[in-house]
């Protein structure tokens, strides 16, 4: 099974996406840390993937493309791929498509987790990222275990999780990515999840949905 999961900044997508693979034992494609990972590295285009984050924008087609393909190709496909936070646009939902249907494979439902854009505020205004491994928590909905991270590193608020780029981001989403979305509903393969509840409840429906209970 191959799983897309989408959701506005702050949704809870990355807690349900890990809670899944460890569940199931999915390939994890894990965009925002990967592309983080990028951002901070000596990598030619570690510029241009900081400059799309640090502003809210997109990542280019071309180099999410490939970094997805370069997932894709290195990970057996019957463990099946859940993708978390990406694709990001129409476009890049039918680079991926097209991607899988190289091994024989295809998306089978696209969940999109669902908050109103106040509580995406009220959310992110309280993640905090670790400066030593990159993990990401959230002190309302995903708490670290302490003051600092699991790993020991200190926890710090990026700069895409300020006010401006949180707006900036969720414009994008709204306009780029939420019709990802529309056009998994269309093609019959689109699950809507309530994302205000909690995260033991919000993963039960989610399996409930893709009967894995």
């Amino acid at each position: 099974m191959n799983i897309i999961l989408l959701g506005p900044q702050g949704s809870g997508k990355g807690t349900q996406a890990e809670l899944l693979a460890e569940e199931f034992g999915f390939n994890h494609f894990e965009a925002g840390k990967i592309l983080r990972s990028i951002a901070s590295s000596n990598n030619p285009k570690a510029a241009a993937v900081k400059l799309a984050i640090d502003g809210g924008g997109l990542v280019p087609d071309e180099l999410i493309r490939l970094i997805a393909w370069d997932f894709i190709s290195k990970h057996t496909p019957a463990k099946g791929f859940l993708f978390d936070g990406y694709p990001r646009s129409v476009d890049q939902y039918e680079h991926l498509k097209d991607m899988l249907a190289r091994s024989g494979q295809k998306i089978d439902w696209v969940i999109n987790l669902e908050i109103p854009e106040s509580e995406t505020i009220h959310r992110l205004s309280a993640r905090r990222t670790c400066n030593k491994c990159g993990e990401v928590y959230n002190l309302i909905t995903n708490p670290p275990p302490g003051s600092k991270c699991k790993c020991g590193g200190e926890l710090v608020q990026r700069d895409d999780d300020k006010p401006e780029a949180i707006q900036r981001r969720l414009t994008i989403y709204r306009s780029q990515t939420h019709p990802v979305f529309e056009r998994a509903v269309a093609e019959g393969i689109g699950i809507e999840i309530d994302g205000l509840r909690s995260i033991t409840v919000i993963h039960q429906d989610i399996l409930s949905r893709l009967c894995l209970q």
